[in-house]
C-alpha cells in the first residue's frame, strides 16, 4: 500500500524518566497498585465506560497514554507536541511520557498505566520489542494500543501500526543522487546503529535501490550509530583513503552534521551530494547554504491524524480497513525550504 514519495511538500515511575509538557500529569498515572482492577473483566468494562463516557460539555472521550522512546530532537519534539494536540482536538485527554531511549523504562510506563485504569487507549513510539509484554498486558485489560512512528516486529498485542515509510525515504534517497550523477558513481552509506529498527527499514529501501540501479558502486558503508561524532569518525577515515566518493546517504540528520564537517575539512561540501532524514534545523540550514541536497521529515502530523483517528474507530468497535497504514514522508529541498519552514512556524 506504500505509495511513491512524494518530491515536493505535500499536503514515581522510574529513575531517569522524563516526563513531557501534555495535557495531563503522571501523577495521576502513577496511582498505587491498590487502585488497579483487582479481575481482567473489570478493567474490560471500565475502559469501555470511559471510551463512551462524555463530561457535562461533551468534550471528553477519554485518556490516551501517548509514550514516546525521546523528544531529543525537532521531529521528535514536534510530533510529540502535535499527538497532543491532535489528540485533544479530537476529544481526548492525554498524558505524554518520554522515556530516554530506555527500553524498561518505557515497559514499566505501560505497565503503571495499566494499573492505575485510567486509560482507554495507548499509543506508543516503542523502544524495542520488549515492550511487546506491555501490550499483551494492555490487550488483556481491554486497552486499545497502537505504535506510530517506532513499532515493534511481533504487532500480535497491537491493534494498529502507523508509520512513515522509511523504506521509501532510503529508496528516494538513493534514486535522487542517480538523477543528479547518473547510474554509474561512487556511493557511500553512513547506517544507524545495527540491528535498530529503522535502521533495518531504511537499508531496505538503500538495498531495493541498489538493486535497480546496478551501476552503482558502494566504496563504503558503515554505521555512525546515529550521532555526528561517530558518523565523523567513520567518514573521516573515508575520505583520508583517497577513495573517490561522489555522493554520500545518512541516515539521519544527526550524523550527516558530522559528515558536513568532514567534507568541509576536506574541501568538497556542497559539491558531493548528500540526503537523510529528519529535517533538523542545522540540516535545514546546510540544504539552504547549498551544502546538502535534501532531508526527509517523517510526516509526524500525518502520523498524529491517523493514530488519532484509528483510535477513535476502534474504541467504537469499528473493523479497521487497515491494520498496518503508512503515511508519505516529506521530502524538502532549496525547492520546497521556504514553504516547509512556514509550515513549522514556531517548531524551530
Amino acid at each position: 500500500m506504500k505509495k511513491m514519495l512524494a518530491i515536493l511538500l505535500t499536503a514515581g515511575l522510574v529513575a531517569g524518566l522524563t516526563a513531557c509538557s501534555s495535557g495531563g500529569s503522571y501523577d495521576d498515572a502513577a496511582a498505587t497498585s491498590d487502585t488497579a482492577q483487582t479481575t481482567e473483566e473489570a478493567a474490560a468494562d471500565e475502559t469501555a465506560e470511559a471510551a463512551t463516557d462524555e463530561t457535562a460539555d461533551g468534550a471528553s472521550l477519554g485518556k490516551l497514554l501517548f509514550l514516546q522512546t525521546h523528544n531529543d530532537n525537532s521531529f521528535m519534539a514536534y510530533m510529540g507536541e502535535m499527538f497532543v494536540e491532535t489528540a485533544q482536538a479530537a476529544g481526548y485527554e492525554v498524558d505524554h511520557l518520554t522515556a530516554d531511549s530506555d527500553e524498561a523504562t518505557q515497559l514499566s510506563q505501560i505497565e503503571q498505566g495499566i494499573a492505575s485504569g485510567q486509560y482507554v487507549g495507548i499509543v506508543c513510539d516503542c523502544t524495542g520489542e520488549g515492550v511487546t509484554q506491555g501490550f499483551k498486558e494492555a490487550q488483556e485489560a481491554g486497552i486499545v494500543v497502537i505504535t506510530m512512528h517506532e513499532g515493534v516486529q511481533d504487532n500480535t498485542n497491537v491493534d494498529c501500526v502507523v508509520a512513515c515509510s522509511l523504506a521509501d525515504t532510503g529508496y528516494e534517497a538513493i534514486r535522487l543522487e542517480v538523477e543528479e550523477l547518473g547510474e554509474n558513481f561512487n556511493l557511500a552509506i553512513v547506517n544507524g546503529s545495527e540491528g535498530h529498527g529503522a535502521t533495518v527499514a531504511i537499508r531496505e529501501g538503500y538495498d531495493r535501490a541498489l538493486e535497480e540501479f546496478t551501476g552503482i558502486n558502494v566504496v563504503f558503508d558503515g554505521a555512525g550509530n546515529w550521532n555526528a561524532e561517530e558518523a565523523m569518525a567513520l567518514t573521516e577515515t573515508w575520505f583520508s583513503s583517497g577513495e573517490q566518493i561522489d555522493g554520500i546517504v545518512c541516515m539521519n540528520d544527526g550524523m550527516a552534521t558530522g559528515v558536513r564537517q568532514v567534507m568541509r575539512d576536506n574541501g568538497v561540501l556542497g559539491t558531493i551530494p548528500i540526503y537523510s532524514n529528519d529535517c533538523e534545523e542545522n540540516t535545514l540550514d546546510a540544504i539552504e547554504a547549498g551544502e546538502q541536497r535534501g532531508s526527509f521529515d517523517m510526516n509526524a502530523q500525518a502520523q498524529c491524524d491517523a493514530a488519532v483517528d484509528a483510535m477513535t474507530k476502534l474504541l467504537n468497535g469499528e473493523t479497521l480497513e487497515e491494520k498496518e497504514i503508512y503515511v508519505e514522508p516529506i521530502l524538502v529541498t532549496i525547492d520546497n525550504l521556504e514553504e516547509y519552514r512556514a509550515s513549522r512556524e514556531g517548531t524551530y
